[in-house]
This record gives C-alpha cells, sequence and structure tokens, in this order.
C-alpha cells in the first residue's frame, strides 16, 4: 500500500514539472512575449467617479486619460522572453477620493498570474486592485512541493487623500487657467446687458 502512494506522488510530482515546461516552452517561441495592460474604472456611489491617470515606462510613456465610470482603457506592450526581463510602468492616479501610485512589474512568466496575457486593475472608491492569480503552498500536500495558483482581488494601492497645500495649488491653478478670451467675452456680454 506504501509503494502505491509512492509511485502515485510520483507521478503526479513528474505530470506537474511537465506541465511547467510545456507552458514556459509555450511562451517562449520566439523573440518578446505580448502583454497589455487594462484599467478599468468602478468608481461607484461618488458624486464625482471620474480619475485622471497616467502611466509610463522605460519605453513608452502614455499621455493623461480620464476614466468615467464604468470605461476601460487597454495598452500593448512587449516584455523579454525567459522571465530575465521586467517592463515596470509608474501609474499615477487622481480622483475625488485623491492620489495613488502603483508601480506594475510584467515578467514573461506574469501570465499565469494575469490568467493569459491581459492583466487586469480595477479602479474602486477605496483603491486600485489587482484582478487575477495569486501562487500558494498549501500546508501538508506533498511537503510543500506543490505551487497551487487560485483567484484573487487585491488591494495595490490605497487612496492617499488630498493634503490641504494640494488643494490649495489646484484651486489656484483652475483659477490661472482662465484664458483672456474668457474674459472678454464676459466683459462683452455684460455691456449687452
Amino acid at each position: 500500500m506504501l509503494e502505491v502512494n509512492s509511485v502515485a506522488t510520483k507521478a503526479i510530482v513528474w505530470c506537474l514539472v511537465l506541465q511547467a515546461f510545456i507552458i514556459q516552452g509555450d511562451s517562449i517561441e520566439g523573440g518578446d512575449v505580448s502583454f497589455s495592460i487594462r484599467l478599468k474604472n468602478e468608481m461607484y456611489g461618488l458624486k464625482r467617479p471620474k480619475v485622471v491617470y497616467r502611466c509610463k515606462s522605460s519605453e513608452k510613456s502614455l499621455r493623461w486619460h480620464q476614466s468615467y465610470r464604468k470605461t476601460e482603457f487597454t495598452w500593448d506592450f512587449e516584455v523579454p522572453p525567459f522571465g530575465n526581463g521586467v517592463v515596470i510602468h509608474q501609474c499615477h492616479f487622481m480622483s475625488s477620493q485623491g492620489t495613488a501610485d502603483v508601480i506594475i512589474k510584467t515578467l514573461s512568466m506574469t501570465s499565469f498570474l494575469c490568467g493569459g496575457h491581459v492583466c487586469k486593475y480595477v479602479i474602486r472608491p477605496n483603491g486600485i486592485y489587482f484582478v487575477g492569480f495569486e501562487t500558494y503552498y498549501p500546508h501538508n500536500v506533498f511537503l510543500r512541493f506543490v505551487e497551487l495558483v487560485r483567484p484573487v482581488v487585491k488591494l495595490v494601492e490605497p487612496w492617499k487623500a488630498w493634503s490641504p497645500r494640494q488643494l490649495k495649488e489646484l484651486r489656484a491653478e483652475r483659477n490661472r487657467t482662465r484664458s483672456e478670451d474668457d474674459k472678454e467675452y464676459d466683459d462683452e456680454k455684460k455691456e449687452h446687458d
């Protein structure tokens, strides 16, 4: 009986090892590995659900985006194969809830955690979340030789409240951006009244 369990255990371990090699082999076919990052606005229950954000990497700088409730934004990029190359995106978010700075690191092997080659992030009233998978090691199963994956919605970065200094600067900037044309239009309107 003990020998049967030992053989079964070895067979399962070998199957898992071979599966890992097969999956890694599929992502190494040639050249860089294509990835996408998708940001979705889920700012429900707020009067002002708009979020403004900008992401940049060493290769590319994306412009500022305005995101309203239920909208999504996706961009594509390439990651070097074999897990030795990493692409780092630094994203800055601003909303009525405050600001958040998120660093997204993507390796070629990240496709396991993203559920494919699209990594999903969700913007919610209490912060920025990663929606995908995480690896974990179950207790007392095959002496911890098994690494399993489970779905997860994980808070990456909570909102940092606006400081009084930041609010004062934003209000001053808003007042400065009023153009001379607007002032002239207001003067003409007063003359006609």
